[in-house]
C-alpha cells in the first residue's frame, strides 16, 4: 500500500463511530466521519474517500436516510465509483429481510452489508475486500434490464 486509503463513516451512533474510527486507524487507514448523510456529502466534496461505511437508519425517528443516500450517491458521477459498506441492524432485528447486494442491488446499490453490532474481524475483512475491489460494482447504477 503506497498511499493511505481514506474511509468515510456516515453513522449517527457516536459510540459506534468512535469504535470504528479507532479500529480502522489502527489498521493505518485515514478515517473521517459524519453523523448524517448531508454532513457526509460535505466531507466527500472536501476529500473523496476510497470507501464509505454507511448506516441505514438516522435520527430518533429512524429515518431510512441511508437508502436514499446510497441511491443519490450512485447518480453522482463524482462519487458513483466509491464502494459502499452498509452497516445495519435490520438483518439482526428482522432476519426475514436479509438484505444482500446480490438480491437487493436494484434498489439499494451498496457493495456489502455488515450487521450491528459490528464484529471487529468482519469489519476488517469487508473493508479490505472492498478496498481491493477499487470501484463499486454499482458505479453504473441503475443498470437497465434487458
Amino acid at each position: 500500500m503506497n498511499q493511505q486509503e481514506k474511509i468515510l463513516i456516515i453513522e449517527d451512533d457516536a459510540d459506534l463511530v468512535a469504535a470504528m474510527v479507532k479500529l480502522l486507524e489502527n489498521r493505518n487507514y485515514i478515517v473521517n466521519f459524519a453523523y448524517d448523510p448531508a454532513e457526509g456529502l460535505d466531507k466527500m466534496n472536501q476529500e473523496k474517500p476510497d470507501l464509505i461505511i454507511l448506516d441505514v437508519m438516522f435520527g430518533s425517528q429512524g429515518e431510512s436516510k441511508g437508502f436514499d443516500f446510497a441511491q443519490k450517491l450512485k447518480h453522482n458521477k463524482l462519487f458513483a465509483s466509491i464502494p459502499v459498506l452498509m452497516v445495519t441492524a435490520i438483518n439482526t432485528e428482522r432476519p426475514f429481510f436479509n438484505f444482500s447486494p446480490e438480491t437487493d442491488g436494484e434498489y439499494l446499490p451498496v457493495d456489502a452489508f455488515i450487521d450491528k453490532p459490528v464484529k471487529t474481524e468482519e469489519l476488517y475483512i469487508k473493508v479490505e475486500e472492498l478496498l481491493k475491489q477499487k470501484t463499486s460494482k454499482w458505479s453504473n447504477w441503475p443498470q437497465k434490464k434487458e
